[in-house]
């Protein structure tokens, strides 16, 4: 079911971060966008949760998920969005909800100290491709995502994408056809840090990669690309 959930995200051009919430609407899943877009789906809003909960979407309702930073504020168990629309969150769930509302300027004050854009900002303009992603975990806690929080300038030439296209993205979205066995790697520097070299194909770019891993923060994997030649088409 997650990887016909992700085919179908990725055919409708649907980044994860860009969902606003869902909404059960007329027997559909009807998923709102941050562009204006409304995609209807016959896929369950339970389904589509499932994926979401990693990057910080919550349940307010039946047939409801919200993502929190889209979330303006709440009152009365009725959450007000940043778009101006306004969704009943459950009744008896009152408690929580004035939990959640205190908690959404707790975290944006987390948020912005580590910020991971703000500590990479001198290299923007370094002449190596650079990145860092995240690895983002499921309720279980373990690690199923990795997720570009920063990539400067060379890094979008490199693979001639915008910064919209590759921030805040998850792996799998950006990189569908991506060397899989690369996640292990980040995943161990990610956890445990330390630092590895690995080399592979991109397809992509037709060219051959040195990546050099290591950990800036815990659960984080910054990577510094190095093309090795070109591929001949």
């Amino acid at each position: 079911m997650d990887e016909k959930i992700m085919k179908f995200l990725r055919k409708n051009n649907i980044h994860i971060s860009n969902i606003k919430y869902l909404l059960r609407q007329e027997n559909k899943t009807c998923i709102y966008m941050t562009d204006g877009r409304v995609v209807k789906t016959f896929i369950t809003v339970k389904d589509l949760y499932e994926i979401l909960i990693p990057y910080d979407y919550i349940s307010i309702n039946k047939g409801t998920v919200v993502s929190r930073g889209q979330i303006d504020h709440i009152e009365n168990c009725t959450y007000h969005m940043k778009d101006g629309v306004r969704l009943e969150g459950r009744k008896r769930g009152a408690a929580t909800h004035k939990f959640l509302n205190k908690s959404l300027h707790q975290d944006l004050a987390k948020t912005l100290s580590p910020n991971i854009r703000t500590r990479f900002s001198v290299l923007d303009d370094m002449p190596l491709a650079f990145c860092v992603i995240e690895l983002i975990f499921n309720k279980n806690g373990t690690g199923i995502d990795f997720v570009f929080r920063y990539c400067n300038k060379e890094m979008l030439l490199l693979e001639g994408m915008d910064v919209q296209e590759i921030l805040d993205q998850s792996f799998y979205q950006v990189f569908p056809n991506g060397d899989k066995k690369l996640l292990v790697a980040y995943t161990d520097v990610a956890v445990n840090g330390g630092s590895c070299r690995l080399k592979t194909y991109s397809a992509r770019i037709h060219r051959e990669l040195i990546i050099k891993c290591f950990q800036p923060l815990e659960n984080f994997c910054a990577c510094i690309l190095i093309p090795a030649y070109e591929i001949e088409k």
